[in-house]
């Protein structure tokens, strides 16, 4: 697996944690489950964040992917990737 598929692939099981996370969050629904999300989300973008980072020095992604996974969480760097990838192919497609 490359480099970009790999992070493509960890920003959006990142996003699936964020999202479950801010659902329990904001229905109140379990502490536990509040906790070990949290817990897994902040470990899982701290991650992310690092290995985004390694990517963007191997040239193997842009820097604008950090920027939108820091400022704009892992959604942010999903969008950012998936973007990117729809208009490389809408490019190359002519």
């Amino acid at each position: 697996m490359s480099l970009p598929t790999f992070v493509r692939a960890f920003t959006h099981v990142e996003s699936a944690v964020f999202a479950a996370l801010l659902v329990v969050w904001l229905g109140d629904i379990d502490d536990t489950a509040k906790f070990v999300l949290g817990l897994v989300h902040g470990v899982g973008f701290l991650t992310l964040c690092a290995v985004i980072y390694v990517a963007c020095l191997r040239g193997a992604l842009a820097w604008p992917i950090l920027a939108a996974a820091v400022l704009l969480t892992p959604f942010g760097s999903s969008i950012g990737i998936e973007w990117r990838l729809r208009r490389r192919h809408a490019t190359a497609g002519g």
